[in-house]
């Protein structure tokens, strides 16, 4: 497998307690680091989940982040 190497990933959402929020980063981390984008400098990646992050379903958001980014490393 590639390496993926993420120099700074930001999530903003708000809500979240600590342990929420350390669980959607694993989630997002693992999910993205078993997917196999293909290589490049991508500079910034954008998603905006708005909606789905009210929710605090965070399987389902932390899916809806990983498939965003992926689509955009196509």
């Amino acid at each position: 497998m590639d390496d993926i190497l993420i120099d700074r990933l930001v999530l903003n959402v708000p809500g979240l307690s600590t342990h929420q929020a350390e669980d959607l980063a694993r989630r997002v981390g693992e999910g993205l680091a078993s997917a196999s984008p293909r290589q490049g400098d991508f500079g910034s990646l954008i998603v905006d989940l708005n909606d789905r992050a009210l929710s605090k379903d965070l399987p389902r958001l932390a899916e809806a982040i990983i498939n965003s980014l992926l689509q955009q490393l196509e």
